[in-house]
């Protein structure tokens, strides 16, 4: 057996940190997980860069904060010169291969990665659209129910079985080799949906949010525009949708380390357990996530395996982009020059007896750098953007051409009082030099008006990269040939198709048979 560890790497898409069972929720079913936890570290205030799902992604794989490797926003792409964290995983011996969902934009569609049996290659995103009328698209809270899609075609399905595929062949095959493996599920992202009987097991059993849509009028300019206008009966039938989203994809999780601890698969395995970002589940009365709040920003992460400790919580901050460098240090290669992220690696080892490697962690989001409707926000819109930092107790937020806003998360969790008010500064020196101090941390290599520069100097880059293809299916298979076929098209071929306007014969009805 080789003697450097594995790494599984498990991602879900948009799990707020607080919906599971070993965040505290005893409502929500996630007993796989949880016991991936009691069994090893969890990270309480763990942040991602950027809360999107492309922008986050790519930060985490280049270990580099948005600004500085084009991850503005979703659909954006990874240019040539980042070495990302599979390629030099790749670089130093490692078989690395990734299932499931990454969202990338470009003709790049392994960005390092050696094996790609199965995502979303082309550029649908990975997402099944569901109900299936609405092919391509969904509904996000308003589409919240049972899924129509056949189970085995479920996305998180196939993630699991292709990944065990994929790791048990590499382990009989060339069992020499270490191996770095990401399974990467599309739940408890929209459209909010799962199989019945986890659908009717949360059934008037999900309470509303602690800071419900009644408190909306406290939202600043940029925040407002993720508020939903549901009613009440839309808001619980979707927060209870994602519980059984999140029960869903915690089986499907669960399913894929039993499988791999029945093989041997996980005995020197560090097992890896995240998200690209959070989503606000109704809090404030908004949906999705692109907030500075901590069900936004926000990401769980358990880290399980040999030497690393076990049923350990740990309340320092910690960013996505971390990742990188913490496992080239528990694999033993060099750490990449250039990069933001910082290695946790001997802090884990010996956390009583050194500081934590970080003070803060950085986080931020551009409306105006989106690469799909380009223009659709002027750059010089105020409040479009905003960028943070969150350290263990504290997070200040400034909003560009808007408020700053500074939040106690030990005793305003829930981040209801802005202390950065003008009133709280002029009564409260604390406040005003906690505002000066951590502004100075915000500004650490960063400026508005680089940013606005940047996305110029990068758009001007993507046409070489563009990929050429139109979407497929939301997901598609690669043969080891190289052949990519859709996964899905004839789920999506079997849809009731509508009648073009002014029909009068010549076509079948579909509805009608």
């Amino acid at each position: 057996m080789n003697e450097r560890p594995n790494f599984l790497l498990i991602m879900t898409d948009e799990h707020t940190p607080a919906v599971a069972g070993f965040s505290g929720d005893r409502i929500v079913q996630t007993q796989h997980l949880d016991q991936l936890s009691a069994e090893g570290v969890r990270f309480e205030a763990a942040s991602c860069t950027n809360p999107a799902c492309t922008s986050s992604r790519m930060s985490m794989l280049t270990g580099k904060e948005p600004h500085r490797c084009a991850g503005w926003s979703n659909h954006w792409i990874i240019f040539p010169e980042h070495v990302t964290w599979p390629q030099h995983f790749s670089e130093h011996g490692y078989t690395t291969g990734l299932v499931g969902k990454m969202h990338f934009g470009g003709k790049d569609q392994l960005q390092g990665f050696q094996l790609r049996p199965y995502g979303d290659m082309r550029h649908a995103l990975g997402h099944q659209p569901d109900p299936l009328h609405m092919y391509p698209g969904y509904a996000n809270p308003e589409s919240a129910g049972i899924t129509e899609i056949p189970e085995s075609l479920l996305q998180d399905v196939v993630v699991t079985r292709e990944s065990l595929a994929l790791v048990l062949e590499h382990q009989d095959r060339s069992p020499e080799i270490p191996w770095f493996v990401c399974a990467s599920y599309g739940r408890p992202h929209s459209p909010l949906t799962a199989p019945g009987r986890y659908i009717r097991r949360y059934i008037d059993k999900v309470p509303p949010p602690v800071v419900g849509p009644e408190t909306s009028d406290r939202l600043e300019p940029f925040a407002r525009h993720l508020e939903f206008d549901l009613t009440d009966e839309q808001l619980t039938r979707a927060r209870e949708a994602y519980y059984a989203s999140v029960d869903f994809v915690d089986d499907c999780i669960g399913e894929l380390l039993d499988g791999l601890q029945k093989a041997g698969a996980l005995e020197n395995t560090i097992v890896i357990y995240t998200s690209d970002h959070g989503e606000m589940l109704g809090s404030y009365g908004c949906w999705g996530k692109c907030l500075y709040y901590e069900p936004s920003i926000g990401v769980p992460l358990v880290l399980n395996g040999p030497g690393l400790g076990a049923s350990r919580s740990v309340e320092h901050p910690i960013s996505l982009m971390d990742l990188y460098p913490t496992t080239c240090g528990l694999a033993g290669i060099p750490v990449p020059q250039d990069l933001d992220g910082v290695d946790f690696s001997s802090w884990l080892g010996n956390p009583e007896s050194t500081p934590p490697p970080r003070a803060f962690t950085p986080s931020a989001f551009y409306r105006y750098g989106v690469r799909i409707e380009q223009g659709a926000t002027s750059e010089d819109t105020p409040c479009a953007a905003w960028r943070c930092v969150r350290e263990t107790d504290w997070k200040y937020v400034e909003v560009e051409q808007g408020p700053a806003l500074l939040f106690d998360l030990v005793n305003d969790p829930h981040e209801t009082t802005n202390l950065a008010t003008n009133g709280n500064l002029a009564t409260n020196g604390q406040h005003r030099e906690r505002c000066q101090r951590m502004q100075a941390s915000l500004y650490t290599n960063f400026s508005w008006s680089e940013v606005h520069q940047q996305i110029e100097r990068d758009r001007q880059r993507l046409p070489e990269l563009n990929s050429g293809l139109p979407p497929g299916t939301p997901n598609q298979y690669k043969l080891a040939n190289g052949r990519v076929f859709d996964a899905e098209k004839s789920l999506y071929d079997a849809r009731w198709l509508p009648i073009p306007p002014g029909c009068t014969g010549g076509i079948i009805p579909q509805q009608f048979g």
